[in-house]
């Protein structure tokens, strides 16, 4: 056992040095479509830059500027170049001459106030729905179970989303649609029209900062049907491999064991059944935070959410590739670390995995 912190470390080196490689491809794999787009003339890259204008030799300057006509081995090794030190570009269309690092650092927070309700609580909810459907197997709470299970698996997570949108919109004017520039009844509170200085990049905090309660509480009201739909879609996966694994483990000859020496079923299922139906749901418990993350591009730009996922579909839209390529990388590099963080929380679930 007293190897086993050492070897924990080197797993983790060694996951990282594997973690490497994977964003070499996905850098390259990137900037090569974008490469793709560019020379197809699918975007202009020059067009944003400079303002509309129509004069040849300005616009020969400015790709020549750029690096247009370099190599394509060449672009591509100014591209890594540029990325490792922090220059990924400037946006020249939804956020005029942004640095692309600028404009993360001034989103992601709000997407992490949206999806930090529905990371939280997708798993809490979804093991006590697969462990209450697998202890009442083909009864009325289990048939409710996986009926929701299946909704929340099986209907596009954007039709949720709109339905939602449309009822509470039309009928409960509190929740509006989901905006906070623009919101279809709350145009005129004082809150939306005077948000208070960004401090930490978190709507909520800074509000709770600058002693903003409207503000505060029109915040939480226009995020709770977004995180809704979000916990919905997220724990539908993760309460069916709960209710599976749950299933499998109560069949295992120690808990019939159990149950024989007389032990209180709460216990055989608090004590010896849920621990270890958990070990296979945990690295779920990562992929559906992930799931929500992609989830959440819909979601932000259904309920016009100005967020990561939002502003990832309007540079694709728009072809504002730099902004692509910026939140797609930064979206793999959070992905990357997530698996490894998911990876190190299996042992403390399970104490008997040991590192090679």
């Amino acid at each position: 056992m007293a190897k086993q912190p050492k070897n924990m470390i080197k797993y983790i080196i060694k996951r990282i040095l594997m973690m490497i490689p994977m964003l070499f491809l996905v850098l390259a794999i990137s900037w090569f479509l974008s490469y793709l787009m560019v020379q197809q003339n699918l975007v202009n890259p020059v067009a944003g830059r400079l303002g509309g204008t129509l004069d040849p030799d300005v616009i020969e300057a400015e790709l020549r500027r750029i690096g247009y006509y370099d190599p394509w081995f060449v672009q591509l090794a100014t591209y890594f170049k540029n990325f490792f030190t922090g220059n990924w570009g400037s946006s020249y269309l939804i956020a005029q001459d942004k640095p692309v690092i600028d404009l993360i650092s001034e989103i992601f927070p709000r997407t992490i106030e949206l999806m930090i309700i529905p990371i939280i609580l997708s798993p809490i909810i979804a093991v006590k729905l697969g462990v209450a459907s697998a202890t009442h197997k083909d009864n009325i709470k289990d048939v409710g179970v996986r009926a929701v299970a299946i909704i929340g698996a099986g209907f596009p997570i954007f039709w949720i989303a709109d339905l939602l949108q449309r009822f509470f919109g039309y009928y409960i004017s509190n929740f509006t649609y989901g905006s906070f520039d623009i919101p279809a009844f709350f145009g005129n509170t004082p809150g939306l029209k005077n948000p208070p200085p960004s401090i930490t990049g978190f709507r909520i905090i800074d509000s709770i900062i600058a002693n903003n309660q409207v503000y505060l509480w029109d915040t939480i009201a226009h995020l709770i049907l977004p995180a809704i739909c979000i916990t919905f879609v997220s724990l539908a996966s993760m309460t069916r491999q709960t209710r599976s694994s749950m299933l499998d483990v109560l069949n295992q000859d120690y808990i019939r064991t159990a149950r024989a020496k007389g032990v209180v079923e709460q216990d055989v299922i608090n004590k010896h059944a849920i621990r270890n139906a958990l070990l296979p749901v945990s690295n779920l418990i990562v992929a559906g935070t992930a799931t929500a993350l992609l989830g959440s591009f819909f979601i932000e730009v259904v309920f016009n959410y100005k967020g990561y996922g939002y502003y990832m579909v309007i540079s694709i839209i728009t072809g504002d590739y730099l902004v692509t390529l910026g939140l797609l990388v930064f979206a793999t590099i959070i992905i990357l670390s997530g698996t490894l963080i998911a990876d190190v929380l299996y042992t403390i679930i399970d104490p008997r995995i040991t590192y090679t």
